[in-house]
Formats: C-alpha cells, structure tokens, sequence
C-alpha cells in the first residue's frame, strides 16, 4: 500500500472543494503543488476522476524524486520527509475528503444504499478486526450482511501469491437456493460463518449494484417475514369511517414493532365494534411532532387499504370467540381469527 493509499483509505474526495483547497483541473485530474520542509521539497498530488490519489515529492535542489521517501528503511532525513509530507496529505483529507465506511467504492454505495432503504448503520463491533462490519435487523438484532476485508486465499481457500485482499459481504440465504446463487460471478461459500445459509459476495463490481440490491433484500427478508396485527381505531377522535374515502393511503400511528409488509387490521371501537379495514404497511419510521389532548405521536406509519369488510362480519362479539375480548392497543391476532380474515 503506498503512503496515499495508507493516508487516504476510507475517504472519498468532495470535487467541489478541490479547487478551494489549492488543486488545479487538468483533462485526466486534478492536481496540487506546495513545497514543505523549507522548501527544499515540492509535494505534487494528483486526484483521478475516480478518486484514486497518487503523489510525487521532487527534491527542489536536483529537479528529481525524492525516493528514500519510498524506501523501506529510510534515514533520519528520509522519515522528516515522509512525516512531513503525511502532515501534508492529512490536511488535505481534512480540506476536502468525506470519511466512508468501506475501502471499497462499491462497498461503500451498498451501505449508503442500505442506510437509505432501511436506515440501518454498519457496526464495526470486532476491535481486533477494524475493518469488518455488520449490518444487523434491528427487530431481531440478527446480522443479515457481514463485509469483510480479507485476501484471495482466505476466500477461495487456495494458496496465492497475491497479497492483495478484496472486500466481500457475507449474506444469509435459504439453503435450497445456495446452489444457484453459487453460480453467479463473484459469489463463493459463506467465510467466516455457516456455508450452507449464507453466501459471500465480491464487492468489486464483479456483481452489478443492482444485483447486489437483490441478494442484500432477500437476505434481510429472512430475517422479516411479514406479520399481522391488529389496531384499534377511535371513531371519536378520528373519522376512520370516511378516511378511505378519496384515498387508498392513509398515515396512521406507528405505536407496535410494526415492519414495512405487515397487515394491519383495524377494529373501529363504539358505535361500529368491528373490524373494517385490512392494510398493507408501505413505509414506518415516519417522523411526526403531534401533541394532542388525548395523544402524543413521534413517529407515524403508512396503511395502504386492501381490503374493506362489512360491519357484520368481523363483529366484537365473533372476534370474543376466538379470545379477542378487547382491542385496547396494538396486538396480534390468534392463527384461528386470521385464517378467516384472509379467506
């Protein structure tokens, strides 16, 4: 790894505060100049269009590199040169790079991808391991993805010659279906946890954003399989009775562990003591600041209607017959109940 690459890994830089910082565009570039080390050296530092940085350190004195900078053992002056020209490269980053996650840059958009879609954060929790993460369902607090950082003979458990590691994310899928998945370029046996429920990925492009998306989905969704609930709904302080009426949406509280794909039922209390609606839960976590005589909402949740049923058939009384005495908050519902509501 050269001493860019060792100042500058897990950053990326901002290309609108390059030329603030000092960096000239050029057609393949940009690039910086300072001299450091009372200017007996000129620091030269190019910035690609894909974010790659190398740099140069010319001797003032000759007009040539300055290469002890690179040696392995360097002298006391060499190490001034390289401690300084680190201090150089270090307030650059600080200037105008944004810190990231991964090494990786298509690590590091899955993970903007995945905080996003489901905001949850990778959580580097192996301190002798840095470089590791998980990405975890917070229900469960199960991991459904585990990137890693590691060489090409720990993946493919054959010895190389290669030095180099690559980053890879471990992902949970159904054992019935490893065997397929296995066929995809870039995808080999779970490292590091159980082969037979879970795949590791190459995260070098090998795999399109996209189907990485795919895999990271049905990963995650086996750790989330949608469930019912049931919710009550006042008439009094909210017209759930007209609230389908122009739309099939409607924003409703979110007070249980309620996930994006459960069905919600809701039972209209006094006068109706029914249940009325069926819906599909199409986004949670919605931030909300009401305060009400009677209620206090900090986050709210979106109901797609499916379904509406007639007031006589899913009556209090009917539902007392399947233990459902009161719905006074958010509950589950008795196996029993629900296969007659989804017939």
């Amino acid at each position: 790894m050269t001493i860019e690459e060792e100042v500058f890994q897990k950053q990326r830089p901002d290309f609108t505060k390059l030329t603030a910082a000092g960096f000239t565009k050029r057609k393949q570039d940009y690039q910086f100049e300072q001299d450091f080390m009372a200017g007996q050296l000129r620091a030269e530092v190019r910035v690609d269009f894909t974010g790659h940085v190398s740099g140069t350190v010319i001797d003032n004195g000759t007009g040539e590199e300055y290469l002890p900078l690179r040696a392995v053992h360097c002298g006391p002056f060499a190490a001034q040169v390289k401690s300084g020209y680190i201090d150089l490269l270090g307030e650059i980053a600080r200037r105008c790079f944004v810190p990231e996650p991964f090494h990786g840059a298509q690590a590091n958009r899955l993970s903007a991808w995945i905080q996003q879609e489901f905001h949850d954060q990778p959580e580097f929790v192996f301190k002798k391991l840095p470089d590791y993460a998980v990405f975890r369902e917070p229900q469960s607090q199960k991991w459904y993805g585990l990137v890693m950082n590691i060489s090409w003979a720990q993946l493919t458990g054959k010895t190389s010659a290669s030095q180099d590691k690559v980053e890879v994310i471990d992902l949970r899928c159904p054992q019935e279906e490893q065997a397929a998945l296995l066929q995809l370029d870039g995808a080999y046996p779970g490292y590091h946890l159980n082969k037979k429920n879970w795949i590791c990925v190459l995260l070098d492009g090998t795999l399109t954003d996209e189907a990485l998306h795919r895999l990271v989905l049905a990963s995650r969704k086996t750790l989330t399989k949608p469930r019912s609930w049931l919710f009550p709904a006042n008439p009094k302080y909210y017209d759930i009775m007209h609230a389908f009426a122009d739309t099939d949406l409607l924003t409703w509280k979110q007070s249980a562990r309620v996930r994006v794909g459960d069905t919600v039922f809701l039972y209209v209390s006094a006068p109706v003591k029914a249940i009325i609606y069926r819906c599909r839960v199409v986004k949670t976590d919605i931030p909300c600041d009401y305060r009400g005589a009677n209620l206090k909402i900090d986050r709210v949740m979106q109901l797609q209607l499916e379904y509406r049923y007639d007031h006589t058939q899913f009556p209090l009384s009917l539902l007392r017959q399947y233990g459902v005495k009161s719905v006074q908050g958010p509950r589950h519902l008795p196996a029993a109940l629900l296969e007659e509501l989804d017939h």
